[in-house]
């Protein structure tokens, strides 16, 4: 039984890297790239009207996601809501390490239409690698209903989008891993959001970890009354030695 059980893994695993496969190779010939997409990477922005703007970057190998390669990319040179700049950055920082450690992917997704495709074969052409990658833009339909607004795949040198076979495996495969670095992007924004909402003038305390932020909070039951008491009453918060009790009141009453 567990000889038959392995040999029923092993064929379809065999199954399974045969339909990567051929979906690798349709995207190869409908998309007329230079090479077959074994490694794929996409790239997208996350942002609340240019305020918190994060950026992601997920990567599937043979049709399947590899999570320890994905990243996260907090926005560094940005300051306003300009999606294309956003995008360069998180390109750049990504394709930089990656001619650094020689790591680069097959193909390259931006979620997008032709300036987000441009941004990246700008940044590919400023590193020297425009040859190395193929690259393409995914963009999502304007129309709720896909039948009325198929999905375009932008290329570079090319006017007009391609419009693949929406019951085709190669689009399947391409919405699979751009919905993928959408999710990603979009959850690390809203953990950054929910951290910042429940951040503290305690939290820039030294000696003030989350513990004794909460026993203080529990303690005294808001901030505001933190802010009003005396070293001796701050002394009366489960786990608040003196020189916290002395660090809070100074925090808020010398500066």
């Amino acid at each position: 039984m567990a000889f038959d059980n392995a040999k029923l893994i092993l064929e379809n695993r065999e199954i399974k890297s045969e339909t990567v496969r051929r979906t690798t190779g349709k995207i190869k010939e409908s998309l007329h790239l230079q090479r077959e997409p074994r490694i794929i990477e996409c790239f997208d922005i996350s942002d609340l009207f240019g305020k918190e703007a994060v950026g992601s970057m997920v990567r599937f190998e043979e049709g399947e996601p590899r999570k320890q390669k994905y990243r996260h990319y907090k926005i560094k040179t940005v300051d306003q809501a300009d999606d294309y700049g956003m995008m360069y950055e998180i390109i750049k920082r990504r394709l930089t390490k990656g001619v650094e450690d020689q790591d680069l992917p097959d193909l390259l997704i931006v979620d997008g239409g032709k300036g987000q495709l441009q941004v990246a074969c700008q940044v590919m052409k400023g590193l020297g690698i425009t040859n190395d990658i193929d690259t393409i833009g995914l963009a999502k339909s304007k129309f709720q209903d896909f039948a009325k607004g198929p999905e375009k795949v932008f290329l570079p040198g090319r006017k007009d989008p391609l419009i693949l076979s929406k019951h085709g495996s190669a689009l399947h495969l391409l919405q699979r891993i751009r919905d993928e670095a959408h999710r990603f992007a979009v959850t690390f924004h809203r953990k950054l959001r929910a951290k910042k909402q429940i951040a503290s003038p305690l939290d820039d305390i030294p000696g003030i970890g989350p513990i004794k932020k909460k026993n203080l909070l529990i303690h005294f039951g808001s901030l505001k009354k933190i802010e009003k008491v005396g070293v001796e009453e701050l002394l009366q918060a489960s786990s608040i030695s003196r020189k916290d009790a002395e660090n809070i009141y100074n925090y808020f009453h010398n500066t």
